[in-house]
């Protein structure tokens, strides 16, 4: 994943990032499907960069699998 140099992302960078809302991004950790955020005060969430690397190398491994 090539994102900015920065560490912690806000939903909305998130959802930019992978094209998507916000929205989706929230059902997403619902649903298991992407990592929970850091949770710095009530109402105040971000992902660590770190964390979204890996989860990207993890989808890009079960890609893999699958076109095999």
């Amino acid at each position: 994943m090539k994102i900015k140099l920065q560490m912690y992302f806000t939903d909305i960078e998130v959802g930019n990032y992978y094209s998507v809302s916000r929205f989706t991004i929230w059902r997403w950790v619902r649903e298991g499907k992407f990592p929970h955020p850091l949770k710095l005060s009530s109402g105040s969430s971000r992902w660590h960069r770190s964390d979204l690397e890996q989860h990207d190398e993890k989808v890009r491994r079960q890609n893999e699998l699958v076109e095999v």
